[in-house]
């Protein structure tokens, strides 16, 4: 027995010898098939809407598709040909592709959009948020397994047999341009067949039905906006003028206050078809339905992709022009500015506000913002808002508070206001522990689902709580004012088409309050980036030329004027900008505020009691305000809206003290003052102080 098995090791060592120096391709092949199977595996094994086997279907299904993503595998393994040791190579190749397969399978289990190129960029702000929808245990679990992986390549590196001849380097070279060809060349004769596309309307779905490998490149390398075949300059100055004759534009009708409300992951329950309430967890929502202009509208993303719903409302662009999974936020706005309804409404004298319950390193909103001409951005940093009770079970700050930021911005300026403010409360995931749901859900099997879905109509009660009170307190207002609330998309409960009576993921309602009378608007159902011109064309406001194009075109389907916004899109992001003339406006980044109010350092006080303490006043300081001296933070506590203690440290002439704002993991990400040290500051400060407790004690 014992001569059989020695045997049966010694073929196996031979054919392994064979196979690793000579026939190295063939286990090549093999290794992209079974890494392209598992990574399909993984996906629909957590996914509630797809089978478990999604490898063997999709491998027997779809064969050319999954030859196609074997062979984006392949390629990328065939570099390693050109190193002497390879099985360490292929390890380390393939374990990369095995890391971005499971970390898409996780993401499509938490929040239905599966992994993205722009998903890589957001690291740290995944990061952030893991802890809401991860156990500790789970986290733990994702870190141990990265460190194994990490040991293992090292074992790997160090055990690796090299090949026993020298690389062939021409001949290699070759061999990695021929299955260049063959994976570029069967990847463009599926896009011509019409068996894979470029371009997807639906993410989640066709990371499904095309494969990850392939969905994934494709986000990769499809980025920016495709050039329009007959884009030119005539075409781009004719399509301006002809939107320039047939827009009104007559002097403004009317300057109200505009607040557009996007409402995290919102949309009418009422509308799922077997699920019912034991009470409407909406009420007040629905009946703004009855009494004034609504719809739907059509979103870009489900399930999550926030800032793609923002994007679209903000600038009038459609992400259809950008490439697959593209988020704007974290290519273009991060480069350079954009048209905006904040500019096309800053010649009309609005200031541009910003709010959001949510930390304002959240996609980088803090360096966004400033690219879309806002003024101002109040974030959960600088709200001040600490207690408990202000934030649900799965921390996230409650809406009800918005409200009084929102009147408070409105308070602030003299000029009219247009502010943009997001929610967070009904935010995923919906899953609680030990959570007790006042409203009751009927319909629903899987009793987790279940669970789920009572938590978050509980929280949607508390939503429809917070918009009822501020239309409370915008009544009370002298100002008019023109509030939109809408959904941003649909939660991450597992919907499908057919549960919903519109039948539509891609809908979320949007209803138009106003806090006087008018007759501006009617219902109707648009695009989330007909939403700026609709309501700027009813007070005559037409500047910009992707808000003019809209504007023009209100009227007419979508399907008829798309062309001509893809020609502007391009014109004004990957283009020549044909478009600008000498009169156009400039869109320069803004000086963005952080916080209602601008927070300043007045002066620094030494504490007469302890030397080690000092005293750095000023306005409008928070509980995320850290002192830096000379770029390093020290340490700082908080006293009130115009003191910061800081200890342990020695002050010395032509130090620099700054005010940064840290978000809530303690990273610094915005500095809002400065001021140089001199010790002449300080002992008229140290004097002062003296004369201000004199003062007290005579009164006593």
């Amino acid at each position: 027995m014992k001569e059989k098995i020695n045997e049966y090791k010694e073929k196996f060592k031979m054919f392994w010898d064979e196979t690793y120096n000579r026939k190295i391709l063939y286990f090549y092949f093999f290794v992209a098939i079974f890494v392209t199977f598992l990574i399909e595996l993984f996906s629909g094994m957590n996914s509630t809407d797809h089978s478990n086997w999604q490898g063997v279907l999709f491998l027997i299904g779809s064969p050319y598709i999954f030859i196609c993503n074997a062979l984006i595998v392949l390629f990328t393994l065939s570099f390693t040909l050109l190193i002497r040791r390879r099985l360490f190579g292929i390890c380390l190749v393939s374990g990369i592709w095995m890391l971005l397969g499971c970390t898409n399978a996780v993401l499509v289990g938490i929040r239905v959009t599966p992994l993205i190129r722009s998903d890589l960029s957001m690291l740290d702000t995944g990061m952030k948020i893991a802890d809401k929808y991860l156990s500790t245990w789970q986290i733990v679990g994702i870190i141990l397994t990265i460190i194994l992986g990490i040991v293992f390549l090292v074992i790997a590196y160090i055990k690796a047999p090299k090949i026993d001849h020298k690389i062939r380097l021409h001949r290699d070279i070759i061999t990695i341009l021929i299955i260049g060809v063959l994976c570029v060349g069967s990847i463009e004769l599926g896009r011509a067949s019409n068996l894979i596309t470029k371009k997807f309307d639906n993410l989640r779905n066709c990371y499904f039905n095309y494969g990850f490998v392939y969905c994934f490149t494709n986000s990769v390398f499809n980025m920016g906006v495709d050039k329009p075949d007959n884009y030119n300059e005539l075409l781009v100055k004719y399509i301006s003028n002809r939107n320039q004759s047939a827009v009104n534009t007559e002097q403004v009708k009317d300057t109200p206050n505009i607040i557009f409300v996007q409402l995290e992951s919102f949309f009418d329950v009422n509308d799922l078809k077997k699920v019912t309430f034991s009470e409407n967890p909406i009420p007040f929502f629905n009946q703004l339905m009855k009494d004034c202009p609504n719809g739907y509208m059509t979103v870009p993303v489900v399930g999550a992709g926030t800032v793609n719903t923002e994007f679209e409302i903000e600038t009038g662009m459609s992400l259809e022009y950008f490439g697959s999974g593209e988020i704007p936020y974290n290519s273009y706005l991060h480069d350079y500015s954009l048209e905006s309804i904040c500019y096309n409404l800053k010649p009309h004298g609005y200031k541009c506000q910003a709010i959001h319950n949510n930390d304002a390193t959240f996609y980088t909103r803090y360096e966004v913002f400033s690219h879309l001409g806002y003024d101002t951005f109040d974030s959960a940093e600088t709200m001040n808002i600490t207690a408990e009770s202000a934030y649900n079970p799965k921390n996230w700050m409650k809406d009800y508070y918005l409200t009084d930021e929102i009147i408070k911005s409105l308070n602030e300026t003299k000029e009219k206001d247009f502010v943009y403010a997001i929610t967070v409360q009904s935010h995923g995931k919906y899953d609680p522990e030990d959570y007790v749901s006042k409203i009751k859900v009927e319909g629903l099997e899987d009793e987790s689902l279940k669970s789920s879905y009572e938590y978050y109509a509980d929280q949607l009660r508390e939503v429809d709580q917070f918009i009822k009170a501020l239309t409370v307190e915008l009544k009370k207002r002298d100002e008019h004012t023109i509030v939109v609330f809408y959904g941003d998309h649909l939660p991450t409960l597992d919907i499908t088409e057919s549960d919903l009576k519109n039948e539509n993921l891609f809908q979320t309602p949007y209803v138009i309050w106003s806090n006087y009378e008018n007759d501006y608007f009617k219902d109707r159902d648009i695009y989330t980036f007909q939403l700026e011109a609709m309501i700027l064309k009813a007070l005559h406001i037409s500047d910009g030329r992707i808000n003019l194009c809209h504007q023009a075109n209100l009227d007419k389907s979508y399907e008829d004027y798309k062309d001509e916004l893809h020609v502007l899109t391009y014109d004004m992001t990957d283009g020549d900008h044909f478009a600008d003339e000498e009169d156009a406006p400039v869109y320069e980044p803004t000086q963005l505020q952080m916080g209602l109010r601008p927070i300043k350092i007045t002066n620094v006080n030494l504490s007469q009691d302890y030397e080690d303490r000092i005293f750095v006043n000023g306005k409008n300081f928070n509980n995320a305000c850290r002192v830096y001296v000379n770029d390093s933070k020290v340490s700082t506590s908080y006293i009130d809206d115009s003191t910061l203690l800081i200890e342990g440290v020695e002050l010395k002439d032509g130090d620099v003290i700054s005010v940064h704002l840290v978000d809530s993991k303690e990273l610094e990400f915005f500095e809002t003052d400065s001021m140089e040290y001199h010790q002449d500051d300080m002992e008229q400060g140290r004097e002062q102080e003296e004369t201000k407790k004199k003062s007290s004690n005579k009164k006593k």
